[in-house]
């Protein structure tokens, strides 16, 4: 994976690459970057409902809840239509 550049100010930024996944999951791996601190990030995607989860490692419900619903927004049209899933997500919230 590509190490991103910088830190945020305030707030978070959502940083993940598709990586393998198994039969019926496509995984996404990456970093939840905050102002003082990387913590280690998973998403799950469930095919072909698109049902995400999240695990961020060292880091609060809230970070998983948010990676989670980030990673479903931007996959859900790709999805829902069968296309291939973007290999490069990267969202700032905060």
């Amino acid at each position: 994976m590509s190490q991103p550049i910088g830190r945020p100010a305030s707030g978070a930024r959502y940083i993940a690459e598709r990586t393998e996944g198994g039969e019926g999951t496509v995984v996404y791996r990456g970093l939840v970057r905050l102002p003082d601190a990387d913590l280690s990030l998973e998403v799950t995607i469930t095919l072909p409902s698109g049902t995400t989860r999240a695990v961020v490692e060292g880091g609060s419900r809230e970070h998983e809840k948010t990676a989670a619903a980030l990673i479903r927004a931007a996959t859900k049209s790709a999805v829902a239509s069968g296309e291939a899933l973007p290999r490069k997500i990267e969202r700032w919230r905060g």
